[in-house]
């Protein structure tokens, strides 16, 4: 790997929603997230503090969600010009079983000034329930148990990290379960062909599990780093618990992910999402998912429901990038 180190820089407020989840990059001054408490993406500024500059209603692309009820996106990535999104699917905290958080979606900008998006193909809601559990390369997973379980319950079923691979191809980040103590990624080979298909016609096809080394943490987030050619890993603990560590990764199963010692985030900051933009190589921003953070008259963000009150926000910080000697090994 690169000999790389870094430098926390400014940090930003954006306002609207505590709970930032997937989000990427729109060009180098914006960004699109989605929020896991309701089924809105909204664009920021990525260099301003703010509300957001556009709020776009997804609600209709999920037939199986009549009742327009949050679907729990977790995570986003750019493929092939379209931006596809994956949901927890995973029960909820009571362990009902809850198909509408069965999705896997994408969509594609239509005009980048305003911004607009519409939706490509259809959702695809049989990940887990028929491609996952009927794939015998995964057996020894029991993901049917897992997914008996709640998501943040040890051993239960929780994805929350999706990228595009350099060969156009999706991995799958699970933050539960983490078998034997190691990160579960999963490839996808297919992914345009879930959506553009009828699912009943087309089934996942996935590549060889991968098992990652994250010190007994799972994935919150797994992003391509296209200027360096390596993976960056928001690693996080199954639970609701703070422990993470930040990890590069060549992206070959055999090497062990090398944690990053030297980015200074604030103490309350929980990364959530990393942000690679087309043009600013030296630089990337991470976002915080500040839902549970505490901010006045000992309430939690995400317990102020007015979407214009000055505590209701997540955060996100800058990081700058430059060659170091002494912080990783030659890849």
């Amino acid at each position: 790997m690169q000999n790389l180190s870094f430098t926390s820089g400014k940090e930003l407020q954006h306002h609207g929603i505590c709970d930032a989840s997937g989000s990427v990059a729109l060009d180098d001054n914006r960004f699109i997230v989605a929020n896991d408490e309701d089924n809105l993406l909204r664009v920021y500024s990525a260099d301003e503090s703010g509300h957001s500059l556009a709020i776009i209603d997804i609600n209709d692309y999920f037939p199986n969600n009549p009742k327009k009820k949050e679907v729990d996106i977790e995570a986003a990535t750019e493929l092939n010009g379209n931006i596809c999104w994956i949901t927890s699917h995973g029960r909820n905290k009571d362990k009902e079983r809850k198909p509408r958080r069965h999705q896997f979606f994408a969509n594609k900008i239509t005009n980048f000034s305003k911004p607009t998006l519409e939706q490509v193909g259809n959702s695809y809601t049989q990940l887990v329930f028929k491609d996952m559990f009927q794939d015998e390369q995964l057996k020894d997973y029991e993901l049917e148990k897992a997914e008996k379980l709640a998501p943040k319950e040890e051993g239960g079923l929780n994805i929350e990290g999706l990228t595009a691979t350099p060969n156009r191809e999706l991995l799958i980040g699970f933050r539960n379960p983490i078998p034997k103590g190691k990160a579960l990624i999963l490839p996808l080979t297919n992914p345009l062909d879930l959506i553009q298909k009828n699912e009943n016609e087309v089934k996942a096809i996935f590549g060889k599990p991968i098992e990652l080394d994250l010190g007994g943490l799972g994935i919150r987030s797994i992003e391509y780093w296209q200027t360096y050619q390596i993976y960056f890993i928001v690693a996080g603990a199954y639970d609701s618990s703070d422990k993470f560590g930040l990890y590069l990764w060549s992206g070959n199963c055999q090497d062990t992910p090398e944690k990053i010692e030297s980015i200074n985030l604030p103490s309350d900051f929980r990364p959530e999402s990393v942000l690679f933009y087309p043009d600013r190589k030296n630089q990337f921003q991470i976002l915080s998912d500040d839902g549970a953070i505490v901010r006045v008259d000992g309430k939690e963000c995400k317990e102020f429901k007015d979407e214009n009150h000055p505590q209701k926000y997540f955060r996100s910080l800058w990081i700058s990038v430059s060659q170091s000697s002494n912080l990783l090994s030659k890849k």
